[in-house]
């Protein structure tokens, strides 16, 4: 199934490498608006293969089938997919391809294995199989550089920021970023879809659009005449539209619903906000009725519906080395990926800063938290990404050790020295006195002014806030705590001492100025302290985060960078391949390398920005500084996405680096360099929401919960308040208006809809509100 992106090329090449080419062919559905170049790398591709492709066609361009259809998408399901696509491939399989002995390949990678059930059951009756999604778990870009390595430039869209290269950009299922990219990127071709669509809005004579916009809750048609506008009119107060509304693809797995199954309204206006069956997904009709979508559980974003760690961001030998361990551990790529960022951090923090413009600096050091269950295999995981550090730790060690001893001794016979010259001075003269105490003063500066070397020290485990100060004080500033437990935060809440303190973890993170008291000395000034925080824990720690004293208030889990990857245990895959010793040999000697590059420096390497990074910063400030406000997306989580933008230019500043890791402080941050730290950025935040919701669960949801277990148990189509009142425990709800959150709740997830209030006629009390409930809960014996 060849679509003419890079990762059905990698599918042809792995069907070609194990089965040769003989009886391979390259179904290829032309839907006679591709990007000129995709038709280039068709033939280069096909050459290189040694394998012709077969083309398909329907014959119409997707505005012709819109036209044709009177609609243009909904939601999931779009006309041109289903007969430029779809059709057109079935029509040739069933003349060509026996499914006894046929099996369609599609290039479906890792990154979306929840698609794979609505592929296999969409193209029934021929078999399917996607490659890509097994191990080993490689990056697009990994695909991209084997294409150029085989002689072949992928197509240019990859180059341009698209997230695949079908229909031109122009791909009605796409959303509004990927559209604010066709006007940047090819002007007339948006041109060219911005007059048909309004000549189909125009013919149909109804608000219809490509494109959807939500604002209060409500969604409504996007023209892309109105996107073109907001677009253009960006900026720093008004980003415009929704730059991370990129939308999907999958013409060739989103299949195309019976007709029954959809409403004729929705098949004529293309206004209703339906969702078409897509694997679990299913659409929910009642006669006459708007659609009910699947409801979203009660326990906040779900792990499988979050983005996948962008494997193809971090450079070469670090993607090779998290792809490596995640396929042998088979644990998702985002433990090891998280644990490489925070290696990063460890080698770099305190030691490099990004001057982002004016006095705006940016250490390099993260905070970064996984969460996996228990039998996860965390540990091993760990120890496969940190053991580098280790080893690094105990080399420096070993060049120390003599350095200490040598300083040691010197600071010995000094002392010495300046204690005779002490007790020469008291023996003086009136006339020598003066001379002998100014001798005895510059031994005692000289033996003072000896400074003996300590252990390097780069990591540390469970540990106390006092400890850690004292540790950083000692190691110039800087310290990373690494471990496979959460049991930090329960130090940091008091277990030891009764009483809460992280203060140092606070300015560690941010590089304030820490002052460390000591019994044996005077206190000691950290200028610019580099804490680095690397953990992979339990998602029940997460959770728990919330009771802790303080942490959300005083801003610390608004400084942490969290990951909630998919559990694989139970779907893993036995007997994986091993990670090869030259990705762990190149992996560990270039983690050495940055180590050792930056270990001698006192002052941090500053590393600026050239023009183009400095004005993705922008952009990014743009977008998401009205997200902050109360309502907004982060407005709820303000404390760490005050810290987004900051966060992302650390990011930046470790991929440098890590690009470069003897050379980086050298160079400026390359805008390629930020736009891949600005999609590690989104990865991130995306996690950052899903966590706080975990942290945020309270009693809202439990109630929410209560009431739900109602309905299910009574199987109502429709109930009013205070019929819920009389089937629900009184003692869980004391007086009615307490039903009232949990129920906005239940509505928010899609399982009840509250009914318009009928007009009142009269005096007296008003009826009680009444709501309906998802068909999938009443169908069977509802009243």
């Amino acid at each position: 199934m060849w679509s003419g992106g890079i990762t059905s090329w990698a599918t042809a090449k792995l069907v070609a490498q194990r089965h040769g080419t003989d009886n391979l062919v390259l179904l290829f559905a032309d839907t006679l608006v591709e990007h000129p170049d995709l038709y280039r790398f068709n033939d280069e591709a096909s050459a290189e293969l040694g394998v012709p492709i077969t083309r398909v066609a329907d014959g119409r361009t997707p505005w012709q089938v819109f036209n044709d259809e009177r609609m243009i998408k909904i939601r999931k399901f779009a006309p041109c997919a289903k007969y430029l696509k779809q059709i057109p491939c079935r029509q040739w399989l069933e003349a060509n391809a026996d499914p006894a002995n046929t099996v369609l390949y599609v290039g479906l990678d890792w990154t979306e294995p929840e698609r794979a059930p609505g592929v296999e059951a969409g193209w029934a009756p021929w078999p399917v199989a996607m490659p890509l999604i097994d191990p080993p778990y490689y990056p697009k870009d990994h695909w991209l550089d084997q294409a150029r390595k085989a002689g072949i430039e992928p197509p240019v869209m990859y180059a341009q920021g698209y997230p695949h290269a079908n229909c031109g950009g122009a791909c009605v299922k796409g959303g509004q970023a990927q559209w604010a990219r066709l006007l940047r990127t090819d002007p007339d071709r948006y041109a060219d879809n911005e007059r048909e669509e309004q000549a189909f809005r125009d013919a149909l004579g109804k608000d219809v659009a490509v494109l959807r916009t939500r604002k209060g809750g409500t969604t409504r048609p996007l023209p892309l005449t109105v996107l073109r506008t907001q677009v253009q009119g960006t900026n720093a107060l008004q980003p415009g539209f929704d730059q991370d509304d990129w939308g999907g693809c999958g013409c060739m797995t989103d299949i195309a619903p019976a007709p029954d199954s959809i409403t004729e309204d929705a098949m004529t206006t293309a206004e209703s906000d339906t969702a078409i069956a897509e694997n679990s997904v299913r659409l929910h009709l009642v006669p006459g009725g708007e659609p009910w979508e699947t409801p979203a559980p009660l326990t906040g974003r779900a792990a499988a519906g979050l983005p996948a760690f962008p494997l193809d961001v971090l450079p070469g030998w670090l993607a090779d080395q998290v792809a490596g361990i995640a396929t042998e551990t088979q644990t998702p790529p985002d433990l090891a990926g998280c644990i490489g960022l925070a290696a990063l951090s460890t080698a770099a923090g305190g030691r490099a800063e990004v001057a982002v413009r004016g006095l705006w600096r940016e250490p390099v050091n993260l905070y970064v938290v996984v969460a996996l269950p228990p039998g996860a295999r965390k540990s091993p995981v760990f120890s496969a990404m940190t053991s580098p550090l280790l080893q690094v730790e105990r080399e420096l060690v070993e060049r120390t050790t003599p350095l200490i001893a040598t300083a040691e001794l010197e600071r010995k016979i000094a002392h010495a020295r300046a204690e005779k010259a002490a007790a020469a001075a008291t023996r003086a003269d009136a006339l020598q006195q003066h001379e002998a105490v100014a001798a005895a003063t510059d031994a005692a500066m000289v033996a003072e002014a000896i400074t003996v070397p300590v252990l390097p020290r780069l990591i540390a485990d469970d540990i106390t806030s006092e400890t850690a100060a004292s540790l950083m004080a000692e190691q110039g500033g800087r310290l990373a705590v690494l471990s496979a437990e959460g049991g930090i935060f329960a130090t940091l809440a008091g277990r030891y001492s009764g009483t809460p303190n992280f203060e140092v973890f606070l300015k560690g993170h941010a590089g304030d100025l820490l002052r460390v008291d000591r019994q044996s000395r005077e206190a000691e000034h950290i200028e610019r302290p580099a804490l680095t925080l690397g953990l992979a824990l339990q998602p029940s720690v997460i959770r728990d985060l919330a009771d802790n004293a303080g942490f959300r208030e005083r801003g610390l889990l608004g400084r942490i960078l969290f990951s909630l990857p998919v559990d694989l245990v139970g779907n893993r895959v036995i007997g994986p391949d091993q990670i090869s010793p030259d990705v762990v040999a190149t992996y560990s000697d270039n983690l050495r390398a940055l180590v050792c590059a930056l270990a001698e420096w006192t002052d941090p390497a500053v590393l600026t920005l050239t023009n183009k990074a400095a004005d993705l910063v922008l952009e990014l400030e743009r977008e998401v500084e009205p997200k902050l406000r109360m309502g907004g997306a982060f407005g709820h989580i303000r404390d760490w996405a005050s810290k987004y933008v900051g966060a992302t230019i650390r990011l930046a500043g470790l991929l440098h680096l890590a690009d470069n890791p003897t050379t980086g402080w050298g160079r400026p941050i390359a805008g390629d360099t930020m736009t891949r730290a600005v999609r590690l950025g989104r990865y991130f935040a995306a996690h950052a929401l899903a966590a706080f919701d975990l942290i945020g669960e309270n009693d809202t949801i439990e109630k929410a919960r209560l009431i739900l277990n109602w309905i299910e148990r009574t199987k109502p189509s429709r109930f009013s308040r205070n019929e819920l009142a009389k089937g629900v425990s009184r003692s869980q709800f004391k007086t009615v208006t307490q039903l009232d959150e949990p129920l906005n709740l239940l509505e928010q997830h899609g399982y009840v809809r509250r009914e318009p209030e009928p007009e009142r006629r009269g005096r007296g009390r008003p009826p009680s509100a009444a709501y309906l409930v998802h068909p999938q809960f009443h169908a069977n014996g509802g009243r």
